[in-house]
Formats: structure tokens, sequence, C-alpha cells
């Protein structure tokens, strides 16, 4: 009988010990596939990371307008701007290249929390194969929580590439293994993440692509009068010919699930220059059969309408038109603005105050701003924009500081907490560093000047060098190794904004010259 005891007291004790291993295991696995999958958050372009999470913490039935598509979705709608200009509550889902049936599934999972009563679809993707487009399809689906949709969207995925494992999106580190050489903070620092949804899914294109060749098209609206019209033979509709498979097919599922759930399907284009007209009567007919609401940006009225500027509103410096096709803020302003009126007007999206928007507010006028000062020329106005407790400026001297260094210019960068005095201090070297209106360090000498120093409480690694014209003629500022700095002749300055952890502008002012050239 106690020999019995016994071996029911080592079993539990295995037993015990077993499911202790296990749930240890558990959390090793899922600690590392957490670290090794990648990260994007918005410092980067494409925060998806932040989106995804973000989403998720949102409030359940909140959202009332979900923006779906590519990056030229997640560039083109602000969220924050629909908000405060017409007090709609809404969320941009859209990722790189995201394929149809990606919106499609991410627009089954959102229906799980929110139920919106307008859908933006934007339908570039139509008009491509993506079924062999991995890290689109990482992106999109990396931070969706695991469930019934998840696991059909995998099976999806693997169905159209046969070369994808459905087991590496269970347990990413068998993908991701190799990354252990690149780590960084935001790897070890994932439970941060979206812990406010700043941004609600805008993607922050920051160029101005200056390209002023672009031509919107005059779109043939009897056409579109015909095309509300369903033809008697679906095979000489336009889209039956153009619109990519299996998109076709998942934009068709798109619209019943909106049905299905009395959601508006609105569908839209942004301003690219891969749109052409036959895309769009493809578009229109499409619309026209299903009574959905649809805007394409390209078109010569709405263009105009909107006031949009293709060279300033738009960030990509490329003229080919798959490459070209991101809106910057501004441009986006211009398109979030439009639709805003729409759907207040037209699909009767009445104003609402909602907390989660209110607290991003001061988050989106930075955005703004900083969008501002990369493309401010005036130095007076420049240094007046730094005295802003998000940021982190890095000065440094090459050659001459002091030439046309006026009164009003000292006076600025006074405000800034800098003492060093320029009446007379031609071609010294020169630097300083303020941090969140806190100077940091500040130096001027006829010497060669270097500094090696930390910010964010030691999290970032600084090095700055100054040489004036008699001390070496040099420039540097580097940050956790990069070089920062234009290395020009005069004020070379770092910024360094502290919500988005990365470096906003770097610009170099010719205080050499009488007209202060700003160089970027």
């Amino acid at each position: 009988m106690a020999q019995k005891r016994e071996t029911r007291k080592k079993r539990g004790a295995f037993v015990l010990k077993s499911i202790v291993f296990l749930c240890l295991m558990g959390i090793v696995i899922g600690g590392v596939n957490r670290t090794l999958t990648l990260k994007y958050r918005h410092n980067v372009t494409n925060p998806l990371t932040e989106t995804y999470k973000g989403f998720y913490r949102m409030k359940p039935g909140t959202v009332d307008v979900l923006i779906l598509g590519s990056s030229q979705a997640a560039s083109g709608i602000n969220p924050q701007e629909l908000y405060n200009g017409f007090g709609v509550r809404s969320y941009n889902l859209g990722s790189n290249h995201q394929s149809l049936w990606a919106s499609y599934f991410w627009l089954k999972e959102a229906y799980k929390y929110q139920s919106p009563k307008a859908v933006i679809l934007d339908c570039y993707e139509l008009f491509r194969d993506c079924k062999g487009d991995e890290i689109a399809t990482r992106q999109a689906f990396d931070e969706m929580r695991w469930g019934l949709v998840k696991w059909e969207a995998v099976k999806t995925i693997c169905s159209l590439n046969e070369e994808l494992s459905w087991q590496s999106y269970f347990l990413t580190n068998l993908r991701f293994h190799s990354r252990w050489t690149g780590l960084n903070e935001n790897d070890f620092t994932w439970g941060e993440f979206a812990f406010v949804p700043q941004l609600k899914g805008f993607w922050l294109y920051r160029g101005k692509c200056g390209f002023q060749e672009f031509t919107p098209f005059e779109a043939d609206y009897e056409r579109e009068k015909q095309g509300q019209k369903e033809t008697q033979n679906p095979a000489d509709n336009l889209e039956q010919t153009i619109f990519q498979e299996p998109a076709k097919e998942y934009l068709d599922k798109i619209f019943r699930l909106c049905q299905d759930h009395g959601t508006e399907l609105i569908l839209i284009k942004t301003p690219t220059m891969a749109q052409t007209l036959e895309r769009h009567n493809a578009l229109a007919d499409y619309a026209g059969k299903y009574g959905l609401g649809f805007y394409d940006f390209n078109e010569k009225k709405l263009y105009e309408e909107i006031g949009f500027d293709y060279g300033q509103d738009m960030s990509d410096n490329n003229t080919k038109g798959d490459k070209n096709a991101h809106s910057n803020p501004s441009g986006a302003r211009k398109i979030t603005s439009y639709m805003g009126k729409e759907l207040s007007e037209q699909y009767g999206l009445g104003s609402r105050k909602d907390d989660q928007w209110e607290e991003t507010r001061d988050f989106g006028d930075g955005v703004w701003k900083d969008f501002q000062l990369r493309y401010e020329t005036r130095m007076e106005n420049y240094l007046e924009m730094l005295n802003d407790s998000r940021y982190t400026v890095f000065i440094g001297v090459k050659e001459d500081g002091c030439s046309y260094l006026g009164e009003g210019i000292q006076k600025k960068l006074q405000e800034l907490g800098l003492k060093s005095d320029w009446t007379k201090e031609e071609k010294k070297s020169y630097f300083a560093v303020v941090e969140a209106g806190r100077v940091l360090s500040e130096k001027m000498s006829k010497e060669r000047l270097e500094e090696l120093g930390s910010f964010r409480e030691g999290k970032v690694i600084y090095q700055i060098v100054s040489a004036g014209g008699e001390s070496g003629n040099d420039c540097s500022i580097k940050i956790n190794g990069g070089e920062q700095a234009k290395r020009k002749r005069g004020w070379n300055i770092v910024v360094y904004n502290h919500e988005l952890r990365c470096v906003v502008d770097s610009v170099c002012f010719d205080v050499g010259t009488q007209e202060l050239t700003a160089t970027r």
C-alpha cells in the first residue's frame, strides 16, 4: 500500500514538473517569437505593428469608418484629421501592398470588434498580381490575433503561394531566426507598442516629389452613366478583363460582407501615376453596377476641386507609376477633408466626441509641425520652431558660423537657451545639444571640438564634431553611429523627435552667404 502511494506521488510530481516545463517552454518560445518578428512603429514609414496592435486597443463599437487598401490608402487618409474636421471616428487598416484578400480578412476580423457604418477601400491592388508577395502578406497578418479568421487567412495565403509554410505563421522564429544579429530597441520594447494608438494607422511619407508632369485625366461621364445600368452580358464588363484574379473574387466578397453588416462600401483611388482611364472606367463600371460610391482623385474634376498639387502633395521622387504613389501629409489633408465632407453630407455620419481621438490631437498637430519643419528655409523661422519639448536639437558649425548671423537669429538662439556670443566669432568651432528645452552641452573654441554623449535617459548615443575654418573645417553629428549632419559650410542642425524616436529633419544654413541658403 505504501509502495502504491509512493508510486502515485512520483507520478504526480512528474506530471507537475512536466506541466511547469511546458509552461516555461511556451513562455520562452512566445518571447522568442515576439522578439524575432519584424516590428514596425511610427518612427518608420510603415508603422504596421503599431497600426494593428493599436486597433485591438480601440474601445469596441467606437470606429465608424474603416480604411482598407495598400500603402496608398494608409498614406492618403488621416483618421485624426477626419476627426478634427468632421468628428468622424475612423481607423486606417491599410498596409504595404495589401492584397484584396488581406483587406477582406482584416474587414472580417474588424467586425468582431467594431460596427463600422462605412468602409473606404483603395482599389490599386485590383490591378496587381501579388500572390507571391510574402513580405506584404506577413506585414498584413503577423499582428492579427489568432482565431478562426487568421486561420482561414493563413490557409488562403498558403493555397495562393505554395512556397509558404503555415507553420511559420504560428512559430515566426522558423521564418525570422536569422534576425538575431539585427535586433534593436523596438525588438525588446514591443510591450510599449500602441499603448495609445497615436496615428490610428496613418502613414508618414514626409517627402515632396516636385514632379510637375502629372496630368489628371478627364473621365467619360456618359460612360459612367451607362455603367450604372447592369449590362446584359457580364463578360462585356471591363472589370472582367482588367481586374486581377483572385483580387476580383475578394472584392466581391468584401462587397457582400459589407452588405451583410449593413455597411456602406466606398471605392476610392488616391493620386498615382499608375492610374489610367481604363482602370478608372473599370472601377466606375463596378461601382455603378452595385450602387457604390466611387471617388477617383486622378480624375481632373475631382483633382482640381480638392486643389491637389502633385509636386507638392506627393512624397515619392520617382517617375515610375507604380513607385510614385504616396501622398504626403499635405496631400492627405486634402483627400481627407473631401472624404470627411462626403461622409458627413452623403453618408450621414454625424460628429461624435471621443476621448480616443481627443487625446491624440496634440500628437497629430506635432506630426504636421514636423512636416512643416522639413520645408522651412528661413533660418530665423526654423530656430523658432525648434523651441519644442518633443525635440532634441544638435547644432554643429563647419568653417564659418558668423558672417551673416544677424541680431534676429542670435535672439532666437538665446530663446533656445544658448549663451554663446557670436558678435566677433568668425570661423570658430561650435556645437550645442538641446534636449526638450534644456541645454545639455554648448561649447565654442578656436580648436576642434568633439563630444560623445547620450540622451533619452542614456538610450541613444550621439557623437558631435565641430571644426571652424581655422581648426580643420569639419562637422559631424552621429546618432547611434549613423551620420545625420549635412556636413556643409555653416550651421548644421539635426532634429530628433522623442515621440517618434527618430530624426525628423537635417538641414544646413550657410551663414557665409547673405541669403542663408538652406540645404537638405
